[in-house]
């Protein structure tokens, strides 16, 4: 499998992030954890920066995951980078009235773009043809 540079770096980001936010860790954490420093954190999260094979090994350390698992759930996020579908998860931490209103607009914003999607596209007749 050919890898393009900028899929590749979104799902390193994107592994990274729900792996810290599955731990509990804020970034503070995560980096008292790693031994790296916060803000190289934030621009790994951000997609500013991309982690070297050593600040990998610490960041699977401090997830308690080996480099395999880490790589594992970067090759899963890959394809759907690449085909657009990663689906948007509300985080937990917002307040509950609020995660019930993003979710129900989620949600119709899908129902749109699948009918949209199912209905044939409008007739382009031109008058006097």
């Amino acid at each position: 499998m050919e890898y393009k540079d900028h899929i590749l770096s979104e799902a390193i980001r994107l592994v990274f992030l729900e792996s810290r936010r599955q731990q509990g860790l804020t970034q503070i954490g995560l980096s008292i954890r790693s031994n790296i420093t916060r803000q190289f954190i934030s621009q790994v999260e951000v997609g500013k920066r991309l982690p070297s094979i050593n600040t990998i090994c610490a960041l699977a350390n401090a997830y308690n995951k080996t480099l395999s698992q880490l790589f594992h759930e970067v090759d899963r996020f890959y394809p759907l980078i690449e085909n657009q579908k990663i689906p948007f998860k509300v985080p937990p931490s917002i307040a509950a009235e609020t995660r019930l209103k993003l979710t129900e607009y989620i949600n119709n914003a899908q129902k749109q773009q699948d009918s949209a999607s199912t209905k044939p596209p409008p007739s382009r007749n031109c008058p006097g043809q």
